[in-house]
């Protein structure tokens, strides 16, 4: 099949390679590039917002709106005949002869600008690609962000969604576009998509300029609370003060996990060095009087690294941290606790997981992890493995992905035991990454079967959470928004649904062993 893509030669994006690259892997495809002939590039302050956004909030590298013209450029151009396929990501009224068009648009909008006024608008995001294999019935995708409020961070999780839509609709209507019968020029609405165009590029252009003046002020970052009960967790109380602990203006701090070594207390979290683009394993020591120690680097690596899940096992103290973008999960062993740690394993080889959470059950051991699959998110997917040890062979669950759930699936902190049953705390990233932990009761866990009840919700006012542990009577969980300079934040828990018992066959109740400390 020949397909052209028809680009705006102002907006050469690596979104746009992405697409070209899949394509161009499908045997049979012939894969060109066209450029239109008017410009309509994304307004310069857009892209300082961007680059502001990238810095102060961390994300790594490879986004999906940066410019990659010279791998476009290398594209062939498009045959001197008719080609089987024009996707138009210009928004060009001209276009190169196909017969068949696929145009994309973003919230009524052709091009980025669309997503990006659906986050000034605070809408949810719409995808529709406009067929004229099938002008009736547009292919229509809801696209997910790691966080709605983020324009860099929506741009990545929709424009993915999209060159995903676009190979969808390829694969399942190839058959009608390769007829040979001309199809009309379009599909679009006649509502006038250049129009809509102009209006999303002023609303834009007005957020951006508040958004940068916030972000040069100071804008929201992570940090983390901890406090100290040795009666009574935040679940049992119901509500809680927290001090809080943030980094310098080199670093965020965020996941964190605790840890009682020879009377002292640590907690280990990422702590993101903006200048490395990267996170790395730190250690604060957390004292009873609400101070804490700077954070020192206990682990680092080439890549990013996060959720530095420690627990003890066989006489030993281990660290699982997250690794997905080494696609790989691995095994540290403290050789001179906190500050020294050695990789003694690669346990699963050629997944991109995030939130690796084990669980040691009915005598063997549980990964709960949230893989990356393609250039999706990671926090709408749930998958289980199972090992007989540790460091045995790690055999995926039969119904995995177990979760296809924003709201339910990504780990959010060890497994607890509380009040009789077994509890999961999970990330909500409903409307954004880690706005909220929900505690899910475990129902069912088996090789063949995995059950799950939200009970209970952690809200910390105006801040998001995404991590919550205890252990030995310190309580953490971590902390997004204008945390600089915030010295305590009360946070709370409330119950979701009544507290029932869960029934088994015939009318048993179901229970489950204690999971190790970790």
């Amino acid at each position: 099949m020949r397909i052209c893509l028809n680009l705006d030669p102002s907006r050469l994006l690596r979104w746009h390679l992405w697409l070209a690259i899949a394509l161009a892997e499908v045997p049979g495809n012939e894969v060109s590039c066209a450029f239109a002939g008017a410009r309509r590039p994304l307004p310069l302050i857009c892209h300082l917002l961007l680059e502001l956004e990238r810095l102060v909030y961390g994300f790594r590298g490879n986004g999906a709106t940066d410019h990659v013209e010279a791998a476009l450029r290398s594209l062939p151009p498009p045959p001197s005949d008719q080609v089987d396929v024009v996707i138009d990501l210009s928004g060009e009224e001209t276009l190169p002869a196909g017969r068949r068009v696929l145009t994309p648009l973003f919230n009524g909008v052709p091009g980025e600008i669309g997503v990006m006024a659906a986050v000034a608008n605070d809408q949810d995001f719409l995808v529709d690609l406009y067929d004229t294999a099938r002008p009736l019935r547009p292919w229509m995708a809801r696209p997910a962000s790691v966080d709605r409020v983020v324009f860099a961070a929506s741009l990545d999780s929709v424009l993915s969604c999209a060159v995903q839509l676009i190979l969808k609709a390829l694969r399942e209507e190839t058959g009608s576009a390769a007829s040979g019968v001309p199809r009309p020029r379009t599909a679009v609405p006649s509502l006038g998509a250049l129009s809509a165009l102009a209006r999303a590029t002023g609303t834009v252009t007005s957020k951006a300029i508040r958004c940068l003046d916030i972000l040069a002020r100071g804008g929201r970052m992570w940090g983390i609370g901890w406090r100290f009960d040795e009666s009574a967790s935040l679940l049992d109380k119901g509500a809680a003060a927290f001090w809080v602990f943030t980094g310098n203006t080199d670093s965020y701090l965020a996941d964190p996990f605790p840890f009682r070594h020879q009377g002292q207390d640590f907690i280990f979290v990422e702590q993101y060095l903006y200048s490395k683009k990267r996170g790395c394993i730190a250690v604060v020591t957390a004292n009873r009087n609400g101070t804490a120690g700077a954070p020192q680097i206990v682990l680092e690596e080439p890549h990013h690294l996060s959720y530095p899940f420690v627990f003890e096992q066989d006489g030993q103290i281990w660290m699982i941290p997250e690794s997905g973008a080494a696609k790989n999960i691995s095994l540290y062993r403290a050789v001179e606790f906190p500050y020294r740690w050695t990789r003694e394993a690669c346990l699963i080889e050629g997944i991109e997981g995030y939130d690796t959470t084990p669980l040691c059950h009915e005598g063997g051991f549980w990964f709960f992890v949230s893989p990356r699959l393609w250039r999706s998110t990671s926090w709408d997917v749930l998958s289980l493995f199972r090992a007989e040890s540790l460091t045995g062979s790690w055999t995926p669950h039969a119904a995995n992905p177990v979760l296809l759930d924003a709201t339910l699936s990504r780990p959010a902190g060890a497994v607890i035991r509380h009040g009789g049953r077994t509890l999961r705390p999970v990330q909500d990233c409903t409307r954004g990454y880690g706005r909220a932990v929900t505690f899910c009761r475990i129902d069912a866990l088996g090789e063949s079967e995995f059950a799950q009840t939200p009970v209970g919700r952690i809200r910390s006012g105006a801040f998001e959470c995404h991590t919550y542990n205890r252990r030995f009577g310190l309580e953490v969980i971590d902390l997004f928004g204008h945390v600089r300079g915030l010295r305590q934040v009360t946070t709370s828990y409330g119950l979701l649904a009544p507290d029932a018992p869960v029934l088994g066959p015939h009318g048993r109740s179901l229970s489950w062993p204690i999971p190790r400390p970790s």
